[in-house]
């Protein structure tokens, strides 16, 4: 089986990746920044390709290197940043938006002629895009791709720079699951053998998600906010998370599903509705379209 993977250096992408390739009829090949310096657990167990999300071109590059070897049967687009300090992509787009959503997008564009018969897109999402879940991070406003990408744009930007990094956070994960809705849909003719899934791995304390947050903030959102909701069912740990996402990526009861929200709920993962925004069909199409312009396709 091949599987491509992003973000599985770290985090519940590490946990998933050790697993997938305890199966030794799996050959991992992950994008990393610095591919000669893997984790010690996929060293000699994973192919590393050089991949900088936060530029196309890398992201070009290194779906043209996957393009050229064995039909992928996996695509796990796991990796995910959220930058609070205004920073911008290689390509001069909010960074958030540039990593998390506008490389992946991207990425499924290039790879989709490259999967398998059967083959299964996973993209990594969050419960911070539904407003009815109240993570505690400000939900999205809009999902207007240029406004996301050029944020000075906005005339409702948030004045404060740690709640606009939040916020557009939760938008590129909006972005994540109408993406997977999309793809779905435009491929329900030409590929409707692939499974196409969003995946929310619930709240997830110990990910280095929060390492770019400023002093007491930072403390917070590591120490003080797991012990709030720990007993919410929608807290889980890189261990757990990291195994429901190997196996939505390679348990055949996973087989099939189109454009589905599987998100962690007391321990396992199960298929529940997202946001009421990322049921709107005008919305997912206008997404999808400004992104293929936004990327250049």
């Amino acid at each position: 089986m091949k599987i491509v993977m992003t973000g599985a250096t770290g985090g519940i992408g590490l946990e998933a990746a050790q697993r997938l390739v305890s199966d030794a009829a799996t050959r991992l090949t992950i994008g990393a920044r610095t591919p000669d310096r893997l984790p010690g657990p996929l060293r000699g167990r994973a192919e590393a390709v050089a991949l900088d999300l936060a530029s196309l071109t890398s992201v070009r590059a290194f779906a043209a290197a996957v393009a050229e070897r064995d039909p992928i049967d996996v695509l796990i687009l796991n990796a995910g940043i959220q930058n609070v300090t205004d920073a911008k992509s290689a390509d001069g787009f909010e960074l958030s938006f540039a990593v998390n959503h506008l490389a992946h997008y991207l990425l499924v564009r290039l790879l989709l002629p490259r999967m398998a018969p059967g083959g299964r897109i996973i993209l990594t999402a969050s419960g911070t895009h539904d407003p009815a879940e109240k993570t505690g991070i400000p939900p999205p406003r809009h999902i207007d791709a240029a406004r996301l990408a050029w944020p000075h744009q906005d005339p409702d930007l948030d004045r404060r720079r740690m709640v606009r990094g939040q916020r557009a956070y939760s938008t590129s994960k909006l972005a994540n699951v109408m993406t997977a809705r999309e793809l779905a849909d435009r491929t329900g003719d030409t590929r409707p053998d692939l499974t196409i899934i969003a995946f929310d791995p619930g709240f997830t304390p110990g990910t280095g998600l929060a390492r770019d947050y400023p002093g007491p903030s930072g403390l917070i959102f590591r120490f003080l906010l797991p012990l709030l909701v720990k007993k919410t069912d929608r807290v889980s740990t890189p261990q757990n998370s990291g195994r429901l996402l190997a196996e939505l990526a390679t348990d055949p009861g996973h087989a099939g599903l189109r454009g589905r929200y599987m998100a962690v709920r007391r321990q396992e993962v199960v298929d529940v509705p997202p946001s009421a925004v990322a049921h709107d069909a005008e919305l997912m199409a206008q997404l999808w379209d400004n992104s293929a312009g936004l990327v250049g396709l």
